[in-house]
């Protein structure tokens, strides 16, 4: 009977052992997948941050086009020849 009773109790030990070294495994897991979590939101707020930027550059640019056309395209012709001429 005593044999019996230390066995089961090996197995438990052995058991709980185990779940507890598999319950180690899976929190690294988990810590590295926050690490990787956190990393890709630092990189999709600096990607969100560029955009932006570039938006602002690309409406800043497409205003600055539109002025060249409006000054340099569809000026009238006395304008041009105007400024040959006081050239």
């Amino acid at each position: 009977m005593q044999e019996q009773l230390n066995h089961v109790i090996r197995f438990i030990e052995e058991e709980t052992k185990r779940k507890q070294d598999l319950i180690d495994h899976q929190a690294k897991i988990i810590e590295s997948l926050q690490q990787s979590l956190d990393e890709c939101k630092r990189t999709t707020e600096g990607n969100k941050q560029l955009i932006n930027k570039l938006l602002g550059d690309i409406t800043r640019l497409t205003q600055e086009i539109e002025w060249y056309k409006r000054t340099y395209e569809s000026r009238s012709l006395l304008g041009v020849l105007k400024e040959k001429l006081l050239k």
